[in-house]
């Protein structure tokens, strides 16, 4: 653990954040690297164009539209905005390059607006006759979760889940679709999407195809840079497709699930949901999973053990479960059965982000930068993120630095790390301070931690957060003002008591 610092550790001023200036040695490499991120700089270096522009609202008014027309051409014309992984709250930012080369593209499009989710061009599709559902695609959906490892989507199979069936050259669209979001890689996902939406746009009344389009925006968020506003929205308006058509949709519910946690914050509203969905779909593995998640982000540790155990039993050896339940454990506090279930996920699957990025915290929590950082750039490879290769690179620089200077401090790395998240932060439109306040508590930084605590209550923030949560307050839990600071900002229990 870090000894408690003055030097190079961002301070809270007013309605800011800003380095203090006090710093030794390190704190040029500091602004320097932070500087470098602020501009979107790649390994430190600003090249010509590289501006960035954070926020939907200063986005929009570079293209001169509203925000809810930039949020609706980054999901239906591909609007070049990034988001910035982690948390329940993620920033957005564009670099201005990209969006002069993107208006270029568009033409007279930018002037003629296109209706909503217009889709992109692709061959004829012909539907063939409508068929009834077989009582085969009923128990298929969950035989093929299990068949394909757990990463298919819960789908009726082939015949049409309360709308046309589809033929054969769509079908294995269709189907090369789902398996490309069943990987859950970005640019897998990517391709997956427009795919999806032109088969949903012909198949409006295709229930599995709404379905999977649904769960491909949802993990676009989760494993590639689709911005949260694009993807709940996106992913929110497929779900109530499929349930205008199946009403007790089990993905629809799911879906739903997440974004009443993630996006609106209402816990309880997304356990009501999430119970629903797995009441509906008991043989979903995703449903139990997903639910699980929250249940262990909102420190509900028995309940979310339940969950966790009935989607291993239905998806056995599921890479991407298992690193979902081993950052439920270090949730939990059962630091070491986390780390022996992540490093294994890792080494199977050396491309899965989420792996990645759990171990990446896991080693941080312990007080193991180098480990952070071997796993930042790991996370940073897997998702081939302009602005998390930035700053892995900034942190490989900054702890080189710090380990030379042998005081044990690795302040200038702090700094750097607490710079980012307070800065994304602040821009978020609805911010979410539990990591900045879990960095500047490994920092220990006292005074710093109150004062994002302090102003997370001020912005009316409720947090889950439990592995955050429960590791400040092991760190500071004979300092009483501190530990009831971070008991204000409890939210509300998914799971009656």
């Amino acid at each position: 653990m870090c000894r408690q610092s003055d030097k190079l550790v961002p301070r809270y001023k007013g309605n800011q954040y800003a380095l203090d200036r006090s710093g030794g040695p390190s704190y040029g490499l500091a602004v320097a690297a932070g500087a470098a991120l602020e501009n979107g700089a790649v390994d430190g270096v600003e090249k010509p164009g590289d501006h960035r522009i954070d926020g939907w609202k200063s986005i929009a008014a570079y293209l001169g539209r509203d925000r809810s027309t930039a949020i609706r051409w980054a999901g239906d014309r591909g609007l070049p905005v990034h988001a910035l992984p982690g948390g329940k709250s993620r920033s957005v930012y564009a670099l201005a390059h990209e969006l002069d080369a993107w208006m270029a593209g568009q033409g007279a499009g930018m002037v003629a607006e296109l209706p909503p989710n217009d889709p992109p061009t692709a061959p004829p599709i012909v539907a063939m006759p409508l068929l009834p559902p077989s009582r085969w695609s009923r128990r298929g959906a969950a035989l093929g979760l299990i068949a394909l490892g757990g990463g298919a989507l819960a789908a009726w199979q082939w015949r049409g889940a309360g709308g046309g069936a589809l033929s054969d050259a769509t079908m294995a669209r269709y189907v090369t679709a789902r398996d490309d979001v069943a990987l859950r890689d970005g640019a897998r996902l990517a391709r997956a999407i427009p795919v999806l939406r032109a088969i949903a746009t012909r198949h409006p009344d295709h229930a599995g195809v709404q379905e999977s389009l649904a769960e491909a925006w949802l993990l676009a968020r989760e494993f590639g840079s689709t911005p949260d506003a694009v993807a709940f929205a996106e992913a929110r308006r497929a779900a109530d497709a499929a349930r205008a058509v199946m009403p007790r949709s089990v993905v629809a519910d799911r879906v739903e699930g997440v974004a009443a946690y993630w996006c609106d914050r209402d816990p309880v509203r997304a356990g009501v949901v999430f119970r629903r969905a797995v009441a509906n779909g008991p043989r979903d593995p995703l449903a139990h999973l997903w639910y699980a998640n929250i249940l262990a982000d909102n420190g509900e540790d028995a309940a979310a053990a339940r969950e966790f155990n009935a989607a291993r039993m239905l998806a056995p050896g599921a890479p991407y479960l298992l690193a979902d339940y081993g950052w439920g454990l270090w949730m939990a506090g059962r630091v070491g059965e986390a780390r022996q279930m992540l490093d294994d996920v890792a080494r199977r699957q050396p491309m899965l982000s989420s792996a990645h990025d759990a171990l990446s915290i896991v080693a941080l929590a312990g007080g193991d930068l180098a480990g952070y950082a071997l796993h930042l750039r790991a996370r940073a490879q897997a998702r081939a993120e302009r602005e998390l290769i930035a700053y892995s690179a900034a942190i490989d620089r900054t702890l080189a630095i710090d380990a030379a200077t042998s005081d044990g401090r690795y302040a200038a790395t702090y700094a750097v790390m607490l710079s980012r998240a307070l800065s994304y932060t602040q821009s978020a439109e609805r911010p979410d301070h539990s990591w900045p306040a879990f960095v500047a508590s490994l920092a220990g930084e006292r005074g710093q931690l109150g004062a994002i605590l302090d102003d997370a209550r001020t912005h009316g923030e409720r947090w889950g957060a439990a592995g955050f949560v429960r590791h400040i307050r092991d760190r500071w839990r004979g300092d009483a003002a501190l530990i009831a600071a971070l008991g204000r900002l409890r939210q509300e229990r998914i799971e009656p008591e």
